[in-house]
């Protein structure tokens, strides 16, 4: 069944091509057997979704500020499974989106709520350690690397293979990786929310070296690395219920490469992955190979997929129409990795830009007249163009805030809502901005169910969820408490 209504044609991707796109297939641990090479089919067109109708009611396609919700129906079904206690795995969701989902305060206020209302499947993916200076997420506390360990990304220059000269852009499911080859390199951080699983997700190469895996001071596992050919690999440890520390240290005896772990627990329930970077636009997807980024996204086998962009692209000067072929260009790379997923593309939040003051007497900064920036609202109406034709639903931020202006009126609150850069909220704004987005997906969802026959869940109304809390003292600009979460750059 396909939920991005495209029109594919199936190509098998060619032992060459898998040599320099970093391999099709994927290793389950040592001594593992590899995938079977995957056909990969390629995006024609993309079009309005099958059984939607253009003429259909809008009480059946809009919930808030959610619309186009018959796209969510594969992901709606995978949620009935989990409340009529027939599913047998965790209903996964990744999230890929810039500074906003590496903050993971919204996404963090989104995953309390459904794992509230449907069940807690985990954790979910993360980075190791601190791939970057102001790296958190709800529910790791001080995470670090030794100086011995490079971060690459998507951001940076590509690793060069010494023997053919080729850049394999092969960054892991988050678009950043730890690499090294020095002895004692460690990366480590200690997890808050209970975890029974752990898997580590490395890349299997022929110069590879080897690396432990530390729980709570013991070594639980000890992965070898060096394969024949190069190809991404996990290795899972099962570990008591509970939180963790979790450490990775090398040895020094070959090349390393880490993509993250996942924290998964024994029960079923929500999962949700939010893979951000500072600075992201959709257009940051496609610098990852995309054989890659496939196999990585297979493995992770989530129900719905969510891309949330758009504000850094409303600080561009680069033409709308660019946007748009981007946007559709990343559609069609998770189409061709995992087309039964449902999709939904997520607005940008309000974005305030600061005019001049007309007082000749005033300071440089008095009497600015702050307002949205005029570039959002068109890169708004642009995605919800390419969601609509790619049979996706969208998700308008900007119009679950309030509508242009909201930003730099939360500015001002006491407490503040967003921060004085008017682009990133506060740990209450995004809070905020989450506990809509949830009650918005699960009032389209009750509706859902009545319109399948199904019985209403009998389940007590979403309470709002508290917010995440903030980055720890130890945490680059974290100040711990109450405060509002840390400032992210652009």
């Amino acid at each position: 069944m396909l939920r991005f209504n495209t029109v594919v044609r199936s190509k098998r991707i060619t032992t060459l091509a898998l040599l320099f796109a970093c391999g099709q297939t994927t290793a389950m641990g040592e001594g593992a057997q590899h995938a079977e090479q995957a056909r990969a089919p390629s995006l024609v067109r993309v079009g309005f979704a099958q059984g939607v109708a253009k003429d259909a009611g809008p009480a059946s396609l809009s919930y808030g500020s959610l619309d186009n919700t018959p796209a969510l129906k594969h992901f709606f079904e995978t949620l009935a499974a989990l409340d009529e206690n027939t599913a047998i795995s965790d209903v996964r969701i990744v999230q890929f989106g810039d500074s906003h989902t590496a903050a993971d305060m919204m996404t963090g206020t989104v995953r309390r709520a459904l794992q509230t209302r449907f069940g807690d499947g985990g954790r979910g993916f993360v980075a190791v350690g601190r791939p970057w200076r102001t790296y958190w997420q709800d529910g790791i506390r001080a995470p670090g690397i030794t100086p011995n360990w490079t971060t690459l990304s998507v951001f940076g220059r590509p690793k060069v293979d010494p023997g053919t000269g080729a850049a394999d852009n092969c960054y892991g499911l988050g678009g950043v990786c730890l690499v090294t080859n020095r002895p004692g390199a460690r990366a480590w951080s200690e997890f808050v929310s209970p975890t029974s699983k752990i898997e580590v997700a490395y890349w299997e190469q022929p110069a590879g070296g080897s690396f432990e895996i530390v729980v709570d001071d013991k070594v639980a596992a000890t992965i070898k690395t060096r394969g024949a050919a190069p190809v991404s690999a996990f290795k899972m440890v099962d570990v008591p219920e509970g939180p963790h520390k979790i450490e990775l240290r090398a040895h020094g005896d070959g090349d390393i490469r880490v993509f993250g772990i996942t924290l998964d627990r024994a029960q079923v329930g929500v999962v949700l992955d939010a893979v951000g970077i500072n600075g992201a636009r959709a257009s940051t997807t496609l610098r990852s190979t995309e054989a890659h980024m496939a196999e990585q996204l297979r493995h992770r086998a989530p129900e719905l997929v969510v891309l949330a962009y758009g504000t850094n692209e409303s600080a561009d000067d680069g033409p709308l129409d660019q946007v748009e072929r981007q946007m559709v260009d990343v559609l069609g790379r998770i189409a061709r990795a995992v087309p039964n997923a449902s999709c939904l593309i997520m607005g940008p939040p309000d974005r305030a830009i600061a005019s001049p003051s007309d007082n000749p007497y005033a300071g440089k900064d008095a009497g600015s007249v702050w307002g949205t920036a005029p570039k959002l609202t068109q890169v708004v109406e642009v995605e919800r163009k390419v969601a609509g034709a790619a049979g996706c639903a969208f998700y308008d931020e900007l119009a679950a805030m309030g509508g242009p202006g909201t930003i730099a009126q939360w500015a001002e609150l006491d407490p503040p809502r967003a921060q004085r850069d008017r682009v990133h909220l506060t740990r209450d704004g995004y809070a905020q901005l989450g506990n809509k987005f949830a009650s918005d997906l699960l009032a389209a969802y009750g509706a859902w169910r009545l319109e399948t026959g199904l019985t209403p869940s009998k389940v007590p109304p979403l309470q709002p969820i508290t917010p995440p809390i903030t980055p720890p003292d130890d945490t680059p600009g974290g100040s711990g408490g109450s405060a509002p979460f840390v400032a992210i750059p652009l």
